[in-house]
């Protein structure tokens, strides 16, 4: 009897475990690649991943804005300070960055419902001014990932503390001329 229960448990009860675990951890990671930014899952649905629609696309876009915003923040703060988005930090190229992830999973919000209208005149005006939008956040992605690879090549490997004092004035002198000129 034992050996017929181990046997059952082999090469049924198994198999069916590992099916289930290996269902759950593809699942898990479909949900987590079709985030926008680090909240939970939202409410986009996982045929958006490969989709053609014209909202599974806006979807993609804001998901990779986020990707390079995020990318750029931590590379703003540095591997020795290298934090979460989601903590507090008093980086500014950081703060930008989490604004334009914070607007990017509100728009995503707002793309669902939008896709889900009537065909129609009324939908493609949502679906027009929300892509508006992402292409907004995308440029905002775009310039704060310029700037913290600006900040870093003028860091240099060496960073501030071992710049000469004339050199971190004048650093600074530049910066708030470019600061008063915009």
């Amino acid at each position: 009897m034992g050996d017929a229960l181990l046997a059952l448990w082999v090469f049924l009860v198994a198999p069916v475990v590992v099916l289930a675990a290996g269902a759950f951890v593809l699942s898990y990671s479909l949900r987590r690649a079709n985030r926008v930014g680090p909240q939970r899952a939202g409410a986009a649905p996982l045929a958006w991943l490969w989709s053609p629609s014209p909202a599974a696309m806006l979807h993609r876009r804001l998901r990779s804005a986020c990707q390079v915003v995020s990318a750029s923040a931590a590379t703003a703060v540095g591997p020795k300070r290298r934090r979460r988005l989601g903590t507090a930090s008093t980086d500014a190229i950081a703060e930008l960055a989490k604004e334009v992830i914070s607007q990017a999973v509100q728009v995503d919000r707002e793309l669902v419902p939008a896709s889900r209208m009537a065909r129609g005149a009324a939908r493609v005006q949502a679906l027009s001014r929300l892509e508006l939008r992402v292409r907004s956040l995308e440029d905002a992605a775009a310039r704060v990932s310029r700037l913290a690879t600006r900040r870093a090549q003028l860091l240099g490997p060496t960073g501030p503390g071992e710049l000469s004092l004339s050199d971190r004035i004048a650093a600074l002198e530049a910066a708030l001329g470019e600061l008063s000129s915009s």
